[in-house]
Parts: structure tokens; C-alpha cells; sequence
């Protein structure tokens, strides 16, 4: 059974992240299980060097080959994570973190400030925070993905 935004998985497709290779673009998919960060291409600098890292998924950009998996009318739960776990161990650069180690989600819902934030720490100010802003039409499926939450707030 093919699997469905909101109830297997939420994407945000186009991010900006801190890499160990720099910062960069990237598409975070939040499963179950895992919320995967996947770099497109980051840039770094030191004094005298400037350097770009593409990264690639069977070819193609993380951000196609990530849509094409999640559209395929085959793919399961199961199969999804499994095939995001081998893409991530294949190449240095993608972000594996497990879900239950968030133990706070924020998602806010306006128009300036639409994000979600996903933290590690349970209340009080957390500088380690995680938070990406989806696009409106990538939205609907978090507070739909994390109604189960125990802490969740909606903004």
C-alpha cells in the first residue's frame, strides 16, 4: 500500500542546514522511526579555499529521488525506511536522527513564522532545537503526522 503524507511521512522538500561539509540545501522526511536530512549541495570556506559538495542519489538529486520513492504506488512504511536508512548510509553528509529522542514538537502555522521544531528537551529554551519551514502546501501534513505527540503544541 503506497504510503501517504501526514499518516507515514512529512517532507519538507527544500531546507537550509549546517552540514559537516557546510551549509546547504536540503529535504528533511520526518518518518516514524527516523527524520532524515538529506543535503543537496552545501558550500564551505576557509582563508583561502571555497569549496561545493553535490550530492547525489542514484544519480539524481537527493530532492527527485526522494519524491519518486514516495510517490511509487509499491512503496510501504516499512520499504520507505529501509530505502531512506540505505540511501543515508551510502554517502557521508545525510543527518539520521531518531524520533523518539524529540521529545517536543512546535509547529507553527502563520504566515511569517511557518516552521516546525522538533526538540530534545521536554520544556524551557533549547538552543539545540531542530526547526525547518515547510511550504504551505507541506504543512497540513504535520499536525496530522504528530497529532499523537504528548507534546505537541500548535501555533
Amino acid at each position: 500500500m503506497a504510503v501517504s503524507a501526514g499518516t507515514d511521512y512529512a517532507i519538507i522538500s527544500k531546507a537550509t542546514w549546517f552540514f559537516e561539509s557546510g551549509i546547504g540545501d536540503c529535504t528533511a522526511v520526518f518518518t516514524r522511526p527516523f527524520l532524515f536530512i538529506f543535503p543537496h549541495k552545501t558550500m564551505s570556506a576557509t582563508s583561502r579555499t571555497f569549496t561545493d559538495t553535490e550530492y547525489t542519489i542514484g544519480g539524481q538529486k537527493p530532492s527527485v529521488a526522494i519524491l519518486a520513492l514516495l510517490r511509487d504506488p509499491a512503496t510501504t512504511a516499512d520499504s520507505m525506511v529501509e530505502q531512506l536508512l540505505s540511501w543515508s548510509s551510502q554517502a557521508a553528509g545525510p543527518i539520521v536522527e531518531r524520533m523518539e529522542e524529540f521529545k517536543r514538537v512546535r509547529i507553527f502555522r502563520g504566515f511569517i513564522r511557518r516552521s516546525v521544531v522538533v526538540s530534545k528537551k521536554e520544556k524551557g529554551m533549547d538552543m539545540g532545537a531542530t526547526g525547518m519551514r515547510p511550504t504551505k502546501e507541506e504543512l497540513p501534513a504535520f499536525p496530522e503526522f504528530f497529532k499523537d505527540h504528548p507534546h505537541l503544541e500548535l501555533k
